[in-house]
């Protein structure tokens, strides 16, 4: 921060975004009216820039714990000290046992910051030569609201349903800084609608290369605008965000340029890796750390010998197959958006499309970066008869740790084809999560339903 003032009026924020995890007599509570809030452009990007806040803790914890990208030993799960992860581990139906949960929190911690950055800005008239710098700072703030809005609905609300959308309960759309304003839940398809009104908006407003990749431009916009889309079903519109967004970024990281024997092979917090559309990463879990972590042999063994994947990403402790492959470059798991899964996304659609020849020319762009040089054979439709699943096994192996699988589980999931029952063993007793379970919406934290009366989701 800048000055003093500044730290002021951050301290005076990071309290009121720990409200929605207070009691029902704290969200009474109104500000100071001696504190000093962000009144200027500078301050106001001051606070987007707050990466503690912005890029880092980005609402995928809970989907980590749930999917399937690893498991870990009795032990171990016997061992977690937090009940989010050793019951979200099960899917059980308690989960949070009344502690506060850092997914929803974080989320509208970030949807604060956006919100009073966005009230600031109407309060100023920009003078031309500040122009460009006020629509980015908008651009950045709706950027922001819209992603936290993404995330908090793949764990909160239901997977969309065009039958059921308008009636399905979304989830609370902070819409102001007002941080007395009783929460209410909009409907599925009412968060959906914001979620693209944020990034549309934004995607008009940023630039098309931010000056470092812990700001957001456009093509980060139309990355999460795809991401959207795939979650609505809606291919082209997917197709057309992710090929906006390749115009802008589409640089991939050749992996024979990777020391993949290293401990971590990646460059440290994605600095000088092409593929880092925007920074983001997951603050530490600790039912995720390495060596805790095991991962399927037979993911392990779907990857061929000759896919430098499969030693990037895993290495054995002693017998146990662990996860070192994070684009953070460190034990932390990175939640970047990421150049590898435009290509996929794209490949997806094209796909779905009825475009299968261009969708293979797409996937194969991405996997010759992978393979050790020289080894890789482009996939055809002669060679590969079955294209969309072919994509879809490529996005498992690619995307694993990313925060991504749990809402690419619950949007396959939909089709008999794709859908899986995923499977825990604790202490002898064996967990099933089967597809379309309601346990695929995560509740509302307990905490923040004694204090605002939001109806709970079902388990």
């Amino acid at each position: 921060m800048k000055n003093r003032n500044l730290c002021t009026w951050t301290l005076c924020l990071l309290s009121l975004a720990a409200l929605p995890s207070c009691e029902k007599d704290f969200l009474e509570l109104k500000p100071d009216k001696t504190l000093v809030v962000p009144s200027t452009l500078e301050d106001l990007q001051a606070l987007l820039d707050h990466g503690a806040v912005m890029n880092r803790g980005t609402s995928h914890a809970l989907a980590a714990f749930g999917s399937d990208d690893y498991y870990v030993s009795t032990a171990t799960w016997q061992l977690l000290p937090r009940p989010e992860e050793k019951n979200g581990y099960i899917w059980a139906r308690e989960v949070y046992e009344g502690q506060p949960v850092n997914d929803w929190d974080y989320a509208y911690r970030r949807i604060l910051y956006a919100n009073t950055v966005l009230e600031g800005l109407t309060k100023l008239t920009p003078a031309p030569a500040q122009q460009e710098a006020w629509n980015q700072a908008k651009g950045m703030a709706l950027f922001h609201r819209g992603w936290a809005f993404f995330q908090l609905a793949q764990l909160f609300a239901k997977p969309y349903d065009a039958a059921t959308a308008a009636q399905d309960p979304g989830i609370p759309l902070r819409l102001s800084a007002d941080v007395g304003a009783v929460p209410t839940r909009q409907s599925v398809a009412e968060t959906y609608r914001q979620i693209l009104e944020d990034l549309q908006t934004a995607e008009a407003l940023l630039p098309d290369h931010p000056i470092v990749p812990q700001r957001p431009g456009k093509a980060a916009a139309r990355q999460v605008l795809a991401r959207t889309y795939l979650q609505l079903g809606e291919y082209p519109q997917a197709l057309t965000a992710t090929e906006n967004a390749l115009q802008l970024s589409s640089a991939l990281l050749d992996y024979n340029t990777l020391d993949t024997n290293a401990a971590f092979p990646f460059p440290t917090q994605g600095v000088g890796n092409p593929e880092i559309v925007f920074y983001s990463n997951q603050y530490a879990l600790e039912i995720l750390y390495p060596g805790r972590v095991q991962v399927d042999s037979l993911l392990y063994q779907s990857y061929d010998t000759l896919d430098l994947r499969r030693q990037a990403f895993f290495y054995y402790e002693g017998d146990k197959l662990t996860f070192k492959g994070s684009y953070e470059g460190a034990y932390n798991l990175s939640t970047a958006l990421t150049t590898g899964e435009l290509y996929l996304t794209k490949a997806e659609c094209l796909a779905r499309l009825g475009q299968p020849d261009e969708a293979l020319h797409t996937l194969n762009q991405l996997l010759e970066r992978r393979y050790r040089a020289g080894s890789f054979e482009p996939l055809t439709t002669v060679n590969t008869p079955d294209v969309l699943g072919r994509i879809l096994e490529e996005r498992r192996k690619e995307l694993l740790f990313r925060g991504l699988r749990w809402q690419d589980l619950r949007r396959l999931n939909k089709e008999p084809r794709f859908a899986k029952t995923l499977v825990r063993h604790i202490d002898g007793k064996r967990y099933e999560l089967p597809p379309n379970d309601p346990r695929y919406v995560w509740p509302i934290p307990d905490n923040v339903v004694q204090a605002s009366g939001l109806p709970q989701n079902p388990r």
